[in-house]
């Protein structure tokens, strides 16, 4: 076989094992080559929006919310179970069947902490809802009510881009997001923030487990990715560039 006849084997045999574009070849699973249109997906890029209930947090809100968008460095997500009824036949011969569906409603976030101890103070803020010392609540009758205590949050998972203008992120960008209504934090990371010792110095990254009623939003609510979309335009990626003002020679 000549070279010429053996390049066009070969390449011919890599197209045929290639197949379709948009994932990887089944039998080797692999997913190299120049003509891919898909990759691995990959982690770490997310961004959140948060709505602080305006009754506890007031004239702070604006500035607690800033905090926590921009600390926040890690998200678990709900999980998703659904529920199974057995039917037992003769011999204890078993099927299943599906019979409705449970949200775990609790999601997880992580902050940075800072000097003056922004996150840790959010929290207790939050949770002040009741007082420790007298043990009811610090707001009145007529403000004890959902719409006083509960916010939303919603956490977008992210490809490493910024398509739209001026580096805002547009729909494209979006790989998945949810959006979390009748949040409310379930701890307050004092064991976290607050421990000391001496022999240890280090940064902080508080964990926090937050709850939040029915289910949550997600990609297919287009009103959602556009909200978030418009959000955004207001926290557009900046290059060292334009933080500093000036360029480098």
């Amino acid at each position: 076989m000549g070279i010429e006849a053996y390049l066009s084997n070969q390449l011919s045999l890599l197209s045929n094992s290639i197949g379709a574009t948009d994932f990887p070849t089944a039998p080797s699973r692999y997913i190299g080559g120049h003509n891919r249109e898909n990759q691995p997906f990959i982690t770490g890029y997310h961004q959140i929006l948060v709505q602080l209930p305006s009754k506890i947090f007031g004239s702070s809100s604006a500035n607690a919310t800033k905090w926590l968008s921009s600390t926040c460095e890690s998200f678990t997500p709900h999980s998703t179970t659904t529920n199974l009824v057995d039917v037992m036949g003769i011999g204890q011969i078993g099927s299943s069947f599906p019979a409705s569906k449970t949200v775990n409603r609790e999601f997880t976030l992580a902050f940075r902490e800072y000097q003056s101890l922004p996150i840790l103070n959010i929290f207790r803020t939050w949770n002040s809802l009741f007082d420790s010392h007298l043990g009811i609540s610090t707001l009145s009758a007529a403000d004890f009510i959902p719409v006083s205590y509960k916010g939303a949050i919603t956490v977008a998972l992210l490809k490493p881009t910024a398509s739209g203008t001026n580096k805002t992120i547009t729909a494209e960008d979006i790989e998945e997001i949810y959006m979390y209504e009748g949040v409310y934090p379930t701890t307050v990371p004092e064991d976290t923030i607050a421990a000391a010792d001496q022999g240890t110095n280090d940064t902080i990254q508080a964990s926090v487990t937050f709850r939040f009623d029915g289910a949550p939003i997600d990609k297919a609510n287009n009103d959602l990715i556009n909200y978030f979309v418009n959000m955004m335009t207001d926290n557009k990626y900046n290059s060292v560039y334009d933080r500093i003002g000036t360029s480098f020679s």
